[in-house]
Order: structure tokens, then C-alpha cells, then sequence
């Protein structure tokens, strides 16, 4: 499918942004603060630790006269350290505890001010207060195991908590998020190594999409029946395989809060483009958004796959067996 993004994290204020680029380091609105700083004369600041200042001549005043007044002073800083001794983790730990600990203060505050008292990298004091607040806990096979049913469980009710899947499970079970993310990420390797056919091609994720729109129409099974059933009938793949698939086509509502939306006739027009693409043999030779775009006209390929995913929610909340 085109238009595909990758979740990732922002490595200055560690908010979750989507990309089309898998190794972006920085969220936009990061990204726009750097360019203005960049582009902005340089301000005073206050001498910081580690600084050194480089005192020029005095410049003479007008009409040559000379008054007592100190030269110019200028700073040159020294750029935030990136590495995380054990005196500056102790140093983290001990201003979070007297400063920070249980009074709700919001997290880029926090790490601003830490980074700017300590001069270090803010990613690198996100880091360790992360260590200091969320303590890694031995994940033992009974805790790998609700880790999975849960997720499984977001996956198979199409639900997708505002902090996110794996945030949500780090908080319900008290691990950290990476973590969490590491015992999801095993297991479904897990699951795709146990298919006879581990990377699907699009014609083959195109007969997934056709199955699961004949199983909505004929009203026979549950959704959660759905991917075994559809798993069955192709013979290739594992009913996980279909799940994932299945949850990539229903789109977190998030990633088109700022896509405008198109007006009635033109969704009504995508719509009608999107049932002869499942009516037919074979998915078209360009991506389905693009194809749909270029034949309609005066729409984004982001319009139509905000159209498509909205359509899709809807059917699959109307469907009587749930």
C-alpha cells in the first residue's frame, strides 16, 4: 500500500511521530524549532559550566573617546555531553528525587531542565530518568505472556489506546515501554518465521482484502473467526499473517487528523473506485491510493487513504457478529 509510514520516536522531546522515513531522529515540529535557531542571530546566554570565554579588544567609542567599561565578553559553549557516567546518572537521579519526584511535572519540562542545569544531552537524561522511573523488571514467562495476550487482544478488536499499544501495556503491567516493545517484537517474528510464505506480495494481501469483504457480506462468522478462516481458504499464509493485515487496512485515526477531507461527491467517487478495485482479478500495477488519486483527480493519495480507512471502520462497527 502507498503512503505507508513508519511510528517512531523523536530523539530531542521523545513524542511519537509518523514518517515515511524509518531513520527520521526528529519530529516536525523539533525539526522547525532547529531550522529557526539556525537561521536566528545568536542571543546572549549565561556562561555554563564547561564554558570558556574569549575576551576581544575594546573597541573604541566614537570621537575617541575611551571610558572604563569592561570589553565585550564572548562565549563559546561547549556542546551537552552525550555520555552517561555513573556521577552524572547519580547527579540525574538525585535532582529527579529532590525536584521532580511526584509533582506531576510534565516530561520535556523535566528533561529541559535537568539538561540545561547538568549540560547534558537532553535524549541522554530522557534515558536515564526512564531507568530511574521505570526500572526494568525481569520479565518472567507468565509476564511474556500477558504482554501478548493483550496486545493480541488490541489487535483482534481493531483498538488503539491514545498512548498507544505497547505505552498502554507498559503501563497496565508496570514494565517499561522498551521492553515491552522487545516481547512483542520477538513473538511476532515468532509468528511470521512459522509461515511457509513469511513476506506476502501485493497479490497476495489483495486476496486477503477481497476474503475478508466476502466474510463481512455473507454475515456467517465472527470477526475474530476471520483470519483463521480466511488463512484457511489461501492455503499459504498463518491466520496471524491475515490479523496484521487486516489491522494495517483499518488505520489508526491519528495519522489523518491533519488531512483535510474531501467533499461528498469526491468520497462518494473514491468509494465507488475502491469496490471495482476489489471487484477485480488482480490489484492494479500502482498502489491503490495513487491509482485512485490519479483517477479521480484533484484529491492526495492521503485524502483517499483517509476516505478508505474511515469507510473500513465503519463496516467493520456495523457488522452485527462481533
Amino acid at each position: 500500500m502507498s503512503g505507508m509510514k513508519f511510528r517512531l520516536q523523536c530523539a530531542t522531546c521523545n513524542t511519537v511521530f509518523f514518517s515515511p522515513d524509518r531513520k527520521a531522529r526528529d519530529c516536525p515540529k523539533c525539526l522547525k524549532k532547529r531550522s529557526m535557531k539556525s537561521s536566528a542571530p545568536p542571543a546572549r546566554a549565561r556562561v555554563a559550566a564547561g564554558a570558556t570565554i574569549n575576551r576581544g579588544p575594546a573597541k573604541p567609542l566614537p570621537g575617541g573617546m575611551a571610558k572604563g567599561k569592561p570589553a565585550p565578553v564572548r562565549i563559546n559553549r561547549q556542546p551537552k555531553s552525550t555520555e552517561l557516567t555513573p556521577e552524572l546518572r547519580a547527579q540525574i537521579d538525585r535532582m529527579y528525587q529532590e525536584q521532580f519526584a511526584g509533582k506531576g511535572i510534565e516530561w520535556r519540562g523535566m528533561v529541559a531542565q535537568i539538561s540545561d542545569k547538568l549540560w547534558v544531552n537532553r535524549k541522554c537524561v530522557s534515558a536515564a530518568l526512564r531507568e530511574i522511573i521505570y526500572p526494568k523488571v525481569p520479565a518472567s514467562p507468565a509476564v511474556r505472556a500477558q504482554v501478548i495476550e493483550l496486545y493480541d487482544g488490541f489487535v483482534e478488536r481493531g483498538e488503539r489506546p491514545a498512548e498507544g499499544r505497547r505505552r498502554k501495556i507498559s503501563e497496565l503491567l508496570g514494565l517499561s515501554y522498551h521492553q515491552v516493545k522487545n516481547i512483542v517484537y520477538e513473538w511476532s517474528q515468532s509468528q511470521y518465521d512459522r509461515s511457509p510464505t513469511p513476506d506476502l506480495s501485493r497479490e497476495q494481501r489483495f486476496a486477503i482484502e477481497k476474503l475478508y469483504w466476502n466474510e463481512l457480506a455473507k454475515k456467517q462468522s465472527r470477526l475474530s473467526e476471520f483470519p483463521a478462516k480466511i488463512a484457511e481458504q489461501l492455503e499459504y499464509l498463518t491466520a496471524y499473517q491475515v490479523s496484521r493485515w487486516l489491522d494495517k487496512l483499518h488505520d489508526d485515526d491519528h495519522k489523518f487528523e491533519q488531512v483535510d477531507d474531501v467533499p461528498a461527491e469526491i468520497e462518494q467517487r473514491i468509494l465507488n473506485a475502491y469496490r471495482e478495485y476489489l471487484a477485480a482479478s488482480q490489484p492494479p500495477e500502482q498502489g491503490l491510493h495513487s491509482t485512485i488519486a490519479q483517477l479521480i483527480g484533484g484529491v492526495t493519495n492521503r485524502q483517499v487513504h483517509k476516505v478508505l480507512q474511515r469507510f473500513r471502520k465503519q463496516r467493520r462497527a456495523e457488522y452485527p457478529l462481533q
